[in-house]
């Protein structure tokens, strides 16, 4: 099987390095920008006028798998309902990565049961009222939800960018 060979391309205004842009695309499909920081775009373009596009190019490469070995899997926990049989509450601030030990978990779990707890485990899930004449609010009601500490549950939450140490810098072949 033939490895993917994507083409790249740098388009931008040499007086104005915040213009530069760089695209991907494989063979005829259309291009895809390539999202950069502005102080990657910065290092990139100094890499174009000092070494040429192929360094340039290279940089890019190296900034694209660094970020790919930094999304990681991430979870949370969080705790059913008594009002509704399927729905949960959990705080999506509070989540970790799938690999981490034990230990760290258990303390994470205590940490998201110790800030529902502070609310007697009841979490506001939307509050409506009624104006009067002057737009002052009368007639507030809230709808809560009780969280059961005695149902925790698991709750998955895709990937997500960690960054467990430094990269290394990127260091041009010459």
């Amino acid at each position: 099987m033939k490895k993917k060979r994507f083409h790249y391309a740098i388009s931008g205004y040499r007086w104005a390095p915040e213009s530069y842009r760089v695209s991907k695309r494989l063979a005829e499909n259309f291009c895809s920008v390539i999202p950069l920081t502005p102080d990657e775009q910065r290092e990139m373009v100094i890499f174009l006028m000092r070494d040429g596009f192929d360094t340039a190019i290279g940089y890019v490469k190296h900034m694209e798998r660094v970020k790919e070995r930094q999304c990681k899997s991430v979870m949370t926990y969080g705790f059913l309902t008594r009002e509704a049989p399927g729905q949960f509450v959990y705080c999506p601030q509070l989540y970790f990565p799938f690999d981490i030990g034990i230990d760290e978990r258990l303390r994470m779990f205590k940490k998201i049961r110790g800030v529902l707890e502070e609310t007697d485990g009841r979490v506001t899930v939307f509050t409506e009222c009624e104006l009067n004449g002057e737009y002052d609010p009368v007639n507030i009601r809230k709808s809560t939800v009780t969280a059961d500490f005695s149902r925790p549950v698991c709750i998955p939450m895709g990937k997500m960018i960690i960054r467990d140490c430094l990269e290394q810098p990127y260091w041009p072949h010459t």
